[in-house]
């Protein structure tokens, strides 16, 4: 997440959209008074880490209601926001192959010793969708992100909305409105989309998977225009004042 007060601009970072690679190539261009959260891998071709910068009491994944309530309403209006988003059945494959990969939880920990083999996508989904009907829709654990960059109403609150499948272009017009040139070859932890090996389609190959992605990004899909197997959109969104 980014405020940055000589360039005006905030940066909305979302889960599994490559924001650390976006806050790796923006840092250049940030001075002491601006609001970053940190960065702490190098990126893959050995840009340093970025360190947080005034972001006390805010999270990396704040929503864009929570930076507006720590800015305030002038900043907010007056500055050039945005964010990137994905295709929800890719986005949450991001989010399995992540999860596969962090120690500490003990039934993943359970399932790995007694199987001996890796918690398959359907069998993590499947608990995800068991957590969501008996404890509610936040209880997904799915990086759906409507509400991330929306009001209370709905509304989309930021100026633009990216596409990571577009990221070169969409970038590169982020940087023309803001008056900064981003690079956009820029990649942190990039192994976790190597470890695939098949497109996105081919794991959600259980059409309940695919149903189940349908139910839970309901919102997003709606607004962002992805349909399984099908082409990527490619343009990007024009928001509040679009």
């Amino acid at each position: 997440m980014i405020v940055c007060h000589e360039h005006k601009f905030i940066f909305v970072h979302l889960k599994r959209t490559s924001g650390r690679a976006i806050t790796t190539a923006l840092a250049p261009y940030l001075s002491d008074d601006d609001i970053v959260t940190p960065v702490h891998k190098a990126s893959d071709d050995g840009r340093p880490a970025v360190a947080g910068r005034n972001c006390e009491g805010i999270g990396r994944h704040a929503t864009a209601l929570e930076i507006r309530d720590r800015v305030g309403r002038k900043v907010w209006d007056s500055y050039f926001t945005f964010a990137m988003e994905r295709n929800p059945w890719d986005k949450t494959l991001s989010r399995y192959f992540a999860y596969l990969k962090k120690e500490g939880k003990v039934y993943r920990n359970l399932y790995s010793t007694v199987m001996r083999r890796k918690m398959p996508l359907e069998h993590w989904l499947r608990v995800r969708a068991w957590n969501g009907k008996l404890l509610g829709p936040r209880h997904y654990h799915l990086p759906n992100h409507f509400g991330c960059y929306t009001d209370e109403q709905g509304k989309v609150m930021v100026d633009f909305i990216a596409r990571i499948e577009n990221r070169e272009e969409h970038l590169a017009e982020i940087g023309r409105r803001i008056g900064i040139p981003i690079e956009t070859g820029v990649k942190v932890g990039t192994k976790i989309r190597a470890d695939r090996g098949k497109p996105y389609t081919e794991w959600f190959h259980e059409p309940w998977t695919q149903r189940l992605i349908e139910r839970v990004f309901e919102k997003d899909l709606a607004l962002l225009g992805y349909r399984f197997g099908e082409p990527f959109p490619t343009d990007w969104i024009e928001g509040r004042r679009g």
